[in-house]
């Protein structure tokens, strides 16, 4: 009887061991998640990124079609560091093509929500909901087009 009740009793500890480290990552991390729309609609594929403003690493997603994002911390981690959080939005992009050429999607989105954003948030423990509601008026950067002519400047 005794023999059982010792197997019971660390089986049981073994069990909360296991619930325990399996509860999940990181305790300087949440969840963060939401919607961003371009003058009323979803805005797809776009790239959000949060960086804390005190340093660390950023936590980036990327949008669907109806405009839903989460962020991914690392490979392990979703969500974002605790604090606030310089928040940047952009749609350029490079895709590489099957046959080694890449393809440059343009920028949609204002300079004030990306490379001169205007966008803060602040991440808090437990879950995170920030909608974005963007609107299209505003000088357009391209990402990559500024990639392109600080590429020419450095050849010549």
């Amino acid at each position: 009887m005794r023999q059982r009740y010792n197997l019971e009793c660390w089986m049981a500890m073994a069990l909360l061991f296991i619930a325990v480290a399996g509860c999940g990552g990181r305790s300087d991390l949440a969840t963060v998640s939401g919607t961003i729309t371009l003058d009323g609609a979803p805005l797809p594929d776009a790239m959000v990124m949060f960086t804390p403003i005190t340093g660390g690493r950023p936590a980036a997603g990327r949008t669907d079609a109806q405009g839903r994002y989460e962020l991914v911390h690392d490979r392990s981690n979703m969500g974002a560091l605790f604090g606030e959080h310089v928040v940047e939005i952009s749609t350029a992009d490079e895709i590489a093509n099957d046959d080694d050429t890449v393809t440059m999607v343009a920028e949609k989105v204002p300079a004030k929500y990306n490379s001169a954003t205007e966008l803060r948030a602040t991440v808090e423990a437990g879950e995170n909901v920030f909608d974005f509601d963007l609107e299209a008026e505003g000088e357009i950067v391209d990402s990559n087009e500024l990639e392109a002519a600080e590429e020419g400047s450095a050849t010549q």
